[in-house]
């Protein structure tokens, strides 16, 4: 069992460097100005995150109830789409963009060690959510709240270096956190009339949040975005597991007003 486990371990963390090494080939071909082939390498990023999870969907879409049964259960590709092909393609092609956009050489491979450290994680919760439980583990779900936000400070961050003008900053800005509000309302199944006018607000929170430190430089007001974004999803994670304590809102609000202390006087 350890030795199987291991093995699998093993394919993950291969088919995790391939991807990075992918990135790292585009990032070089960037800076060296050949887009043409950094465009390829970025494609081919693409395409070998995509394979991996259509393998682990092919590897455990069935599977049976017990080892004295021939009843098959069977997981829902339609149900799972989403999460396992769009949100992932979404989160890397955010990094390739940030990447291509970045002249910091020491910050774009920190960036892209943490994203591949996110990615290496998802792996190992969704192949233990798929063979295990057939239902998205709690700590899956967390995985993919963290790479929404990762998503928007990247997008975020790549909008600003564009050089967009103020009006369409943000209101691209506007469109991006909607689009990832309702992807985290989406992957705890409550896409409601009352929860996409929520999310509509919260978007527009996280602009006005942008607008009040506007100004400031380039690492700061992206920041300050997303933890306002961080701490709206983290307390829409409470309400859906149902805990009525203040004490459980008070925290996450506790930790962004300490983050926003520290990245707005460092």
């Amino acid at each position: 069992m350890t030795k199987t486990y291991t093995t699998k371990t093993y394919n993950d963390v291969l088919y995790l460097f391939i991807i990075a090494t992918l990135t790292e080939l585009f990032l070089y071909s960037v800076n060296r100005g050949v887009l043409l082939t950094a465009f390829i390498f970025g494609f081919l990023g693409i395409v070998a995150l995509e394979l991996w999870f259509f393998r682990a969907m092919s590897l455990f879409a069935q599977k049976k109830i017990s080892k004295y049964s021939d009843v098959v259960m069977k997981i829902s590709k339609k149900r799972r789409f989403f999460g396992y092909f769009i949100l992932p393609a979404l989160f890397y092609i955010s990094l390739l963009v940030f990447l291509f956009y970045n002249r910091n050489f020491i910050l774009g491979h920190v960036v892209l060690t943490v994203c591949m450290s996110l990615l290496l994680i998802l792996f190992l919760n969704v192949k233990g959510s798929l063979s295990d439980y057939y239902s998205q583990r709690s700590s899956t779900k967390s995985i993919y709240d963290f790479i929404c936000i990762s998503t928007l400070y990247l997008v975020l961050n790549a909008l600003l270096r564009i050089g967009l003008s103020d009006i369409y900053f943000f209101a691209s800005s506007f469109i991006a956190a909607f689009a990832l509000f309702i992807f985290t309302l989406k992957l705890h199944d409550r896409i409601e009339w009352i929860s996409l006018g929520i999310s509509c607000l919260s978007a527009i929170s996280v602009v006005l949040s942008m607008l009040a430190v506007w100004g400031d430089n380039i690492f700061v007001i992206p920041a300050v975005g997303t933890l306002i974004f961080y701490m709206i999803v983290s307390i829409w994670n409470i309400k859906f597991s149902g805990k009525l304590n203040l004490t459980d809102y008070v925290l996450p609000v506790a930790y962004t007003l300490l983050a926003l202390i520290l990245v707005l006087t460092c």
